[in-house]
């Protein structure tokens, strides 16, 4: 769908501007590492109570390096985690989870599912404020655009407190019948290719990259822990 085109796009600019980011802090800002120096930057000299920390100056491999590893952990996980919100819906990962996690998959289902709906809600406010012709561009104009949102999500957690009232959370210990989905091929290659991706991580030394997949794995696995 177009929302979930949307996430992923989100999230792959998201891992693209970390990288950059981190990759400038390094060059521009950072602590003197050994290595082949590269290039030359102008230094700035620092008060001696920030001894060790370096503003310009020379830029080594190993630096970049160091750097370059560490942005590409973090832009790992984040289009991990943008590929499986566009593959799927927090609902429909609500019931994959084991029952033993399915109280902290709700609150989490429900935590998660704000921000789109509030984006969502962002942008169907301001279509129509332009369908009516009016401008939103001073910031005199936000209190027409943030009052219709936060009414809009005050009636769905209304809405969504009655129906899990009406499910009886709150009052008993098991209020509904957990039904655990089941894998399906496609799901079942890519976690595969999950567990390939760990085998190939490990030796290269990627901790944090490891450590994230076997969470990926662990917590979305059906049944594993039943």
């Amino acid at each position: 769908s177009s929302s979930s085109r949307r996430l992923l796009r989100l999230g792959y600019i998201i891992a693209l501007v970390a990288t950059g980011f981190r990759m400038i802090i390094a060059i521009t800002l950072g602590v003197p590492m050994p290595g082949r120096v590269l290039f030359q930057l102008p230094q700035i000299d620092l008060p001696n109570f920030l001894v060790g920390i370096t503003i310009g100056g020379p830029v080594t491999s190993q630096r970049l390096a160091g750097a370059m590893s560490e942005s590409l952990v973090f832009a790992g996980i984040v289009i991990l985690f943008a590929t499986a919100n566009a593959l799927t819906t927090p609902h429909r990962l609500l019931r994959v989870l084991p029952s033993r996690l399915h109280g902290i998959g709700l609150a989490t289902s429900i935590a998660t599912s704000v921000a789109p709906q509030s984006a969502e809600s962002f942008t169907r406010v301001r279509q129509a404020h332009r369908l009516r012709g009016r401008q939103l561009n001073s910031w005199n104009s936000i209190g027409r655009v943030a009052v219709p949102v936060l009414e809009e999500s005050l009636e769905r957690s209304i809405d969504l407190a009655v129906a899990l009232e009406s499910r009886g959370y709150g009052y008993f210990q098991s209020p509904s019948r957990y039904r655990p989905e089941k894998w399906k091929r496609e799901e079942l290659l890519l976690l595969s290719s999950f567990a390939a991706l760990v085998i190939v991580s490990v030796p290269s030394g990627s901790t944090s990259l490891v450590f994230s997949l076997f969470a990926f794995f662990f917590l979305f696995a059906p049944g594993l822990f039943a």
